[in-house]
C-alpha cells in the first residue's frame, strides 16, 4: 500500500503474476475447449465425406475423398487426445482406490507389449516381491502405455527399452530408460507440463500434443508418487530414463 516507487513496483508485479495465472489457466483448459467446440463440425464433415464415398466418383474425385478422410481421421485423432486428459482429470476426482500388487500390473503390461510391439526389443527386470500399492491398477497401467510409448518414439532403431521395478525400503521404484536423442537443457521437468512436446512435427506421421508424460503425472500424483526425467550418459550410451516413484502399503 505505500506510494512510493516500491509500493509501485510492487503493484506492477502483482498484477503481472494476476495475468499470468489467468493466462496459464486459459491455456490449462484449452484442450477441452478446443475438443468440445471441434467435435461436431469433425462429425458434419465425416458424415458428408462418408456419403460421397458411397456414390459413385470418378478416380480424381475419389482420391480428392480419400485424402479429405485421411485428414478428418487424424482430426479425430487429435480430438480424442485431447479429451484423453480432461476425462483422466474428473475420473481421479472420484475415483475408488483399492489395494492391488504393483508387480501383477506391470509384469502383465510387459507381457502385453512384447506381444504388441514384435519388433522392439525390451529388456525387462522385475523384482519378485508383491509390492502391494493403494490405488487404482487401471490408471497405473495407462501410465504404462504413455511411458513405454514415449520410450518408443525416442528409441533408436535396434535399441532396446530397459524396464526395471525394484523395491528400497517402503517405496517401488519404476524405471524406464531408452538409447536415443537426450533432453534439451532445462527439460527435464517441463515435459511433465500439460501441452508440452519435444517432439518434432510430424514424426511418425501421428500428431503429438504433448499429453502423454502430463497424464502420466496426473496419475502419479493421484498414488503420492513421484516422476522424473534424467539424461544417461554412460559408457558412451546416450539416452532418457524416467524413474517413477510410489509408495507403498504394508503386506498384512
Amino acid at each position: 500500500k505505500n506510494r512510493d516507487e516500491i509500493g509501485d513496483l510492487s503493484r506492477s508485479f502483482s498484477s503481472i503474476v494476476s495475468r499470468l495465472g489467468q493466462y496459464t489457466h486459459y491455456l490449462e483448459n484449452m484442450s477441452s475447449r478446443l475438443s468440445h467446440e471441434l467435435r461436431t463440425p469433425v462429425a458434419v464433415v465425416r458424415s458428408s465425406l462418408e456419403h460421397l464415398g458411397l456414390q459413385q466418383l470418378d478416380e480424381p474425385s475419389q482420391k480428392y475423398v480419400n485424402r479429405a478422410q485421411e485428414g478428418v481421421n487424424r482430426l479425430h485423432l487429435i480430438l480424442n487426445n485431447l479429451s484423453e486428459a480432461t476425462r483422466l482429470e474428473a475420473s481421479l476426482t472420484q475415483a475408488e482406490s483399492c489395494r492391488f500388487s504393483l508387480k501383477k500390473v506391470i509384469s502383465g503390461c510387459m507381457q502385453g507389449y512384447q506381444i504388441t510391439y514384435p519388433e522392439q526389443l525390451f529388456n525387462v527386470h522385475i523384482e519378485d516381491k508383491a509390492m502391494p500399492c493403494q490405488g487404482v491398477p487401471e490408471y497405473i497401467a495407462q501410465l504404462m502405455d504413455k511411458l513405454i510409448n514415449n520410450a518408443i518414439e525416442f528409441s533408436d532403431k535396434g535399441s532396446a527399452i530397459t524396464v526395471s521395478l525394484t523395491q528400497l525400503h517402503k517405496q517401488a521404484i519404476l524405471k524406464v530408460s531408452n538409447i536415443g536423442p537426450l533432453l534439451p537443457k532445462d527439460m527435464d521437468s517441463q515435459i511433465f507440463e500439460s501441452m508440452v512436446s519435444i517432439r518434432p512435427q510430424g514424426v511418425n506421421g501421428k500428431p503429438h500434443l504433448g499429453l502423454g508424460l502430463y497424464i502420466a503425472r496426473l496419475v502419479t500424483d493421484f498414488h503420492h508418487g513421484k516422476i522424473k526425467a534424467t539424461n544417461l550418459l554412460e559408457d558412451n550410451i546416450k539416452g532418457v530414463e524416467i524413474c517413477l516413484t510410489l509408495p507403498l502399503i504394508d503386506e498384512k
